[in-house]
């Protein structure tokens, strides 16, 4: 900190222009990034479903379960004459057309092919349904393309078409998606530009988060294009990188300008103003982005394409946010000096100076610290009680937005058709087995309670096997997956392996991965937190406190949405149309982001708490100065970030609305509840024990920790000057 002090106060320009042409470096490699990302990626490769689907897609050439599904009808309405040479000929020409748009493996035209298409023509006779296999075993992005490719064999039909299933649901949900995101950052923008000219009271001041943010922003670009050089990179990890990067711009921005007019205040602009700033804000600032980087990191262990691409985009976002944040902001400090203040909207105090209502509050609450600490634990706990009743749920025609094409196109395919149209489960047998015990097989898995019925087993390969089977529920509710877990307790005939895949088997594999993985996960996260704060704090009992925090923290914002989707409590204020359960990849990227943003500011209290307690203030004395010093500058920040994702809860993609309203109620109950009451009154009732380490541990610290007497004081002094410029 000594040496980046030293380099932003002597030699500001020159760090600003290696910021700036890393800026244009990052511009001009990740410009098109987008086009080389892929869909979500919700699905483990290693699970059962993917490993059926890639040996089907190996043996047939394609997937047989149903991607796309055409559902042509009469333009003038009523039933569709399927013995008119002039609509054969345009079913013909759909079918004909579609098996060669790129990845496309078979289309079944069931005018042309009447035994296995018999129930692709409706029942009342209105329309016929053409169904697109997919070559490829990858639904949610290659699916994508090859429904845009169909679109325009649509538009060109003199028939009316409309295009459903899987593939163009999840495109079209991509889109929107996409759209959703444009949408927020004009919204987020502007209301987070006016809270940061009341934060910082002053134009020029304002800019620099907003430029922190840009900054980040454009360097996480660069880093998912070199990503998407090496494996798939979900599309979704833009929408993290855009909401995380403002968020942690201002958290930092704010931390390093409300240290500096600290500082300043107390002896002018001077180079020594400059070093405390960085080296106290700023230390805290490389800490923080450490912590949130750590925890999202953990999710690289994680199979699925949606959270391992929201790993690397997160932990790149908190790295750079710290890192300009210690380099951009001195050497902007350091030409401005006490210009910072320039073009000043308001009189008085500013939002990032010390505030005594925070420090009367912590006084007050260390007063009364049983009392307090469990009356909020109990009223946290509470809300994170509806967890107890969750309902998951995952990718599904009920993900689609209700106006989106495909969405009505199911609606419609539901309504007239048998469900393995839409939704069928693909039974697979691998081994020598005679048509008989196919047979055989078949009639057991009908006689499941909640099976509808399915095709004969048809041969992929010499020795592989398939049939597709209808359900009488949804893909994703509770009774259809107890019917897939059921299928899969069935034997299959002698020397041979069965594997259930489709969506309903693909959702139960999902959670069984996350389960599988989540300890790996939560165990990085733990044991990287109690590390980066022991070093910060040289204590034990506080990182302990912080996860137990953080979990209540997590619980109460998890719980929070459970009653607003699952129950309904938000559905008319965020107009929510999605199904009534939680999106189970959802929880656990909740689980990493509120983590980390709940440990960053657990460091920054902490930090000013230990600072005040190593120049020799009492415990309780060290406590109220570190809050009232943090209070304005952690509540800004959580409101900052809390307006960013609250812009994005106007998706009506329903897992980003979800998403969104759990990132805003995370922020701020950890900003207020948690840091308001639960941090002074167990500072207040473990009272020097907070400060306790092992003697090994001590010693530890004392070489390899660091100390905020050290950061604080003065090196050597320092002519007062204005600034380096």
């Amino acid at each position: 900190m000594n040496r980046v002090a030293d380099l932003t106060w002597k030699h500001p320009k020159l760090v600003l222009a290696a910021v700036a042409a890393f800026v244009l470096l990052a511009a001009a490699v990740g410009r098109d990034v987008e086009s080389h990302l892929k869909a979500a990626g919700f699905t483990d490769p290693a699970s059962e479903s993917e490993k059926a689907t890639v040996l089907l897609r190996d043996s047939l050439g394609y997937n047989p379960n149903p991607a796309i599904i055409l559902v042509v009808r009469d333009p003038d309405g009523g039933r569709l004459d399927t013995t008119d040479p002039a609509i054969r000929a345009e079913v013909a020409r759909l079918s004909r057309e579609t098996a060669q748009v790129e990845y496309i493996g078979r289309v079944l035209n069931p005018l042309r092919n009447p035994r296995e298409g018999a129930r692709l023509i409706a029942r009342d006779g209105e329309s016929v349904a053409v169904v697109a296999y997919l070559s490829t075993a990858d639904l949610e992005d290659a699916g994508g393309y090859a429904a845009e490719g169909v679109e325009p064999l649509i538009a060109s039909s003199s028939l009316d078409v409309a295009m459903g299933g899987f593939a163009p649901g999840f495109n079209d949900t991509n889109d929107q998606t996409r759209e959703d995101l444009t949408k927020a950052e004009l919204i987020a923008f502007p209301i987070l530009a006016l809270l940061l000219l009341f934060v910082f009271r002053g134009v020029v001041a304002a800019g620099i988060p907003l430029l922190l943010g840009v900054i980040s922003i454009i360097g996480t670009l660069l880093v998912l294009r070199i990503m998407s050089g090496f494996v798939d990179t979900s599309v979704f990890a833009l929408n993290i990188a855009t909401g995380l990067s403002l968020g942690l711009a201002v958290d930092y921005a704010l931390l390093m300008v409300s240290r500096y007019r600290e500082e300043v205040e107390g002896e002018g602009a001077t180079q020594e103003a400059h070093r405390r700033t960085v080296k106290t804000a700023g230390r805290t600032a490389v800490f923080s982005g450490l912590t949130v980087a750590a925890a999202l990191a953990a999710l690289i262990f994680m199979p699925q394409r949606f959270l391992y691409s929201m790993a690397v985009a997160g932990a790149s976002v908190a790295v750079l946010s710290s890192l300009m944040a210690i380099l951009v902001v001195p050497s902007l400090l350091a030409l401005l000096g006490t210009r910072i203040d320039a073009l000043s909207i308001r009189r008085g105090p500013a939002v990032s100076d010390t505030s005594d209502g925070w420090y009367r509050l912590a006084r007050g609450v260390m007063r009364r610290p049983v009392a307090v600490a469990l009356t909020s634990s109990a009223l946290m706990l509470a809300a994170a009680s509806p967890l107890l009743w969750t309902t998951l749920t995952g990718p599904s025609a009920e993900a689609v937005p209700p106006d989106q094409p495909s969405a009505k196109a199911y609606d419609y395919l539901e309504a007239h058709y048998p469900r393995d149209v839409t939704e069928a489960v693909t039974v697979t047998v691998d081994g020598a087995a005679s048509p008989a015990q196919l047979a055989s097989f078949r009639q057991r898995i009908e006689a499941v309670e909640g099976v509808d019925g399915g095709s004969p087993f048809a041969p992929a390969a010499e020795r592989v096997a398939f049939a597709n089977f209808a359900l009488s529920g949804a893909a994703l509710h509770p009774d259809t997956q107890d019917v897939v877990h059921e299928i899969r307790t069935l034997s299959p005939p002698a020397a041979t392996a069965a594997f259930v895949s489709g969506n309903t088997a693909s959702f139960i594999d999902q959670k069984q991965s996350l389960i599988e993985h989540a300890p790996l996960v939560v165990g990085i996260v733990i044991v990287t937190t109690l590390v980066i704060l022991f070093l910060l704090t040289g204590s034990v009992l506080l990182p302990i406190k912080t996860l137990v925090m953080n979990s209540l923290t997590l619980g109460a914002t998890l719980g929070i949405l459970v009653l607003a989707f699952q129950e309904g409590w938000l559905k008319s204020p965020v107009d929510y149309t999605g199904p009534n359960a939680i999106e189970v990849t959802s929880l656990v990227f909740l689980f990493a982001v509120i983590f980390g943003l709940a440990t960053d500011y657990a460091v920054l209290v902490m930090a000013r708490i230990k600072e005040r307690y190593d120049l020799g203030d009492s415990n309780e004395e060290a406590v109220a100065i570190g809050i009232g010093r943090t209070g304005r500058v952690i509540t800004a920040a959580a409101l900052a970030i809390a307006i960013v994702f609250l812009a994005f809860s106007v998706s009506s993609v329903f897992f980003v609305k979800q998403i969104a309203i759990g990132m805003a109620f995370g922020v701020m109950i950890d900003a207020t509840i948690v840091r308001a009451l639960l941090v002074p009154s167990l500072m207040r009732l473990f009272g020097e024990w907070n400060w306790w380490a092992p003697a090994p541990l001590r010693r530890f610290h004392q070489r390899f920790g660091f100390s905020e007497t050290e950061a604080a004081k003065p090196t050597e002094p320092q002519p007062a000057t204005e600034s380096a410029l």
